[in-house]
């Protein structure tokens, strides 16, 4: 058995846990550049027995759910208003999808109904099922590097059973163009413009299986907390002082845009954010700044968008 022989397939339920979605090999593979299965995450039960000499008691399996981190190039549909590759893993992570047909798709948070997912893990020869999944994904651009997402999903336990790979369909999967001065935007920044070396975005979804609750078999999102870091290109505290921002708690609009030609462009919109105190980093010689950075709601699910189009 081969560590590079995976393949991961994954659907949207069609109703939470309706024990009858599976994905399709042909339609629903994921382009993966890491694929990582925990089986059986969770806990064990202590059974803290008191007896007349020393030893370990035994435990019960606790909570388990089954896990897979997967990350994926943060790529696009090549056509205006065609969803991307990785925007069921994103609705399954508690994002709502509004498609402007030939135009733009955009993807906003939400806090209650979300879609959860259903996903297949090919480990080789073991075939690992996650049903009623909900997960939280991380983004990262980085210059001179390709644009990723990845995606940490959670999902109820099903036997591990004895599978032969599937034939997998993948040309859905374009190329990412790679975080360059060619095809990325400046930052902008609370109201600058700046280079930038490093962008994450982490939405930290508060993901939970309700095993405590009886009869309530259900991995749930339950909250989130995203925030992110940055590595900008120092403008000076005569064209931008990002210092005197943190002192006096400030917020202001973050916009980042990768990609250059209709059908390739993702766009993320923070309109409200709060930084932490700057620091000093170096590129090559040349001076930045290291900012942590915790995008706010304003009216509610808006905190960050993400337009592809």
């Amino acid at each position: 058995m081969k560590t590079n022989r995976r393949a991961l397939i994954v659907a949207l339920e069609d109703a939470y846990n309706d024990g009858t979605t599976t994905p399709d090999a042909a339609s629903h593979a994921v382009l993966a550049r890491e694929i990582t299965t925990t089986p059986l995450a969770g806990n064990n039960i202590d059974r803290n027995y008191i007896r007349p000499y020393y030893g370990n008691a035994p435990q019960a399996p606790g909570e388990k759910h089954v896990q897979v981190q997967v990350e994926v190039e943060l790529n696009t549909s090549g056509t205006a208003g065609t969803p991307p590759p990785w925007g069921a893993m994103l609705r399954a992570c508690g994002w709502s999808e509004v498609i402007v047909e030939g135009e733009s798709v955009t993807y906003a948070p939400v806090s209650e109904n979300e879609d959860s997912c259903v996903f297949f893990a090919h480990m080789d020869g073991n075939l690992h099922k996650g049903r009623g999944a909900h997960g939280t994904p991380e983004f990262t651009l980085n210059g001179n590097s390709i644009p990723v997402v990845r995606f940490t999903l959670y999902g109820l336990v099903s036997p591990v059973t004895q599978e032969e790979l599937p034939n997998v369909t993948l040309s859905q999967w374009k190329k990412a163009p790679v975080v360059n001065s060619t095809n990325t935007e400046l930052l902008k920044l609370m109201g600058a413009d700046v280079a930038f070396s490093q962008f994450s975005l982490n939405m930290s979804n508060s993901v939970e299986h309700m095993s405590e609750v009886v009869g309530a078999n259900e991995v749930e999102i339950n909250g989130r907390g995203p925030s992110g870091s940055l590595q900008i290109e120092d403008p000076g505290v005569g064209v931008k002082n990002y210092f005197e921002v943190h002192q006096n708690a400030e917020v202001g609009t973050l916009k980042l845009t990768h990609g250059k030609t209709k059908g390739s462009i993702i766009d993320f919109n923070m309109p409200s954010i709060g930084i932490e105190s700057p620091t000093y980093a170096d590129v090559k010689g040349k001076q930045m700044l290291g900012i942590n950075y915790m995008p706010q709601p304003v009216d509610g699910n808006d905190e960050v968008s993400i337009v592809v189009r």
